[in-house]
């Protein structure tokens, strides 16, 4: 299904001026058959993971090759399927994005608007969280590995920002997606210039959310509504005195010939997206360092050898050995994160990771 793309001008308790709406319901539809091919093209990927992860379960199970020829066979199928897909969605949103341009040349700007005051009032009007919606989330892990290469920068942080807007491109409306999926693309290039990675973990998840900000109890001030009926209906407006407001209320019609439409709730989704840039750390071992380790290496097997030589023994111990092999190794892992929100804040707090 299609989204209605987001409006500044959709704001909790305003009046919804209906051609706005007519507005984004026109650039959905000409959004519609891109999102049809993206969902065709995600689909395909999809399977393709799945399918070669049971080719590499049955690798490692030693299952006989000569049985694995179909599995070969739908592999090779479904590559020529999602090129055939991912030329069809870039014609898609080529087409697409021509019809949109057209449209809100068409429409004007929209960053600047004017609108009446809200009728509502707000001393006595609440917002109050129903379950109107439902719950929903979609998460995705994925490590990203920097190959050596000229512009390993350059597609390392292509590959993360193709896979962030896989990720949301079904969860969210594509203006959106590709603001998720831009972010991820600085944001990787700022870490792989500023340090020498070994990759990056991709964790992304949206959520829709089941309680819905809703105006309960909706009071209006008569002053406000009766303005924001003028201002709505020009050709049906509403007077103040006495004489005419009784003439309006005795008036009997068929059917609602004007009305006034305002935005009484909304339903909510967030959506995260972070980083883990695993850094690659290089260097020599100084002199002094170097010394200091072959010194205790030296005592530690002095003393286990006088012990053993009272014993009667010729090896030093499993103790000892394993004393000198945490000595002589070494590990350091150093990571940098980054985090990309809307809709949510998250809790930060530091942890300690042994190793």
């Amino acid at each position: 299904m299609t989204s209605i793309p987001a409006d500044p001008s959709l704001v909790l308790g305003n009046i919804i001026e209906t051609y706005k709406i007519d507005q984004l319901k026109a650039i959905a539809e000409l959004q519609k058959p891109v999102d049809l091919a993206n969902d065709r093209l995600n689909n395909l990927t999809m399977s393709n993971y799945k399918i070669n992860m049971i080719y590499q379960q049955m690798v490692n199970m030693r299952v006989n090759m000569a049985s694995l020829v179909k599995i070969q066979a739908e592999q090779v199928q479904l590559k020529q399927e999602m090129a055939e897909a991912a030329i069809d969605l870039g014609d898609q949103i080529i087409e697409s994005e021509k019809g949109i341009r057209d449209l809100k040349e068409k429409f004007g700007q929209t960053k600047i608007s004017m609108q009446v005051e809200s009728p509502m009032n707000y001393e006595l009007s609440e917002v109050k969280p129903f379950p109107l919606s439902f719950d929903s989330l979609k998460f995705d892990v994925q490590f990203f590995q920097v190959m050596e290469s000229e512009d390993s920068s350059q597609a390392h942080a292509s590959s993360i920002s193709a896979h962030v807007a896989k990720s949301f491109s079904s969860a969210d409306d594509p203006s959106r997606t590709r603001s998720h999926a831009a972010s991820a693309h600085d944001t990787a290039m700022s870490s792989s210039q500023n340090n020498t990675l070994e990759g990056t973990i991709v964790i992304t998840a949206s959520a829709t959310h089941r309680q819905m900000d809703v105006l309960a109890p909706f009071v209006m001030d008569p002053q406000k509504a009766v303005n924001a009926w003028n201002y709505c209906n020009p050709k049906d407006k509403l007077k103040c005195n006495a004489r005419d407001m009784w003439k309006a209320a005795l008036k009997e019609e068929d059917g609602p010939k004007y009305s006034m439409q305002i935005l009484t709730g909304c339903a909510k989704q967030s959506s995260f997206v972070g980083y883990v840039h695993i850094l690659k750390t290089e260097g020599t071992d100084q002199s002094q360092e170097t010394s200091s380790v072959a010194a205790a290496v030296a005592r530690t097997m002095e003393n286990e050898m006088g012990v053993s030589a009272q014993r009667g023994q010729f090896q030093a111990s499993a103790q000892s050995s394993a004393t000198v092999n945490s000595l002589l190794s070494t590990a350091k892992l150093t990571t940098n994160c980054s985090l990309q929100c809307m809709g949510v804040i998250p809790s930060i707090v530091s942890n300690t990771m042994e190793t």
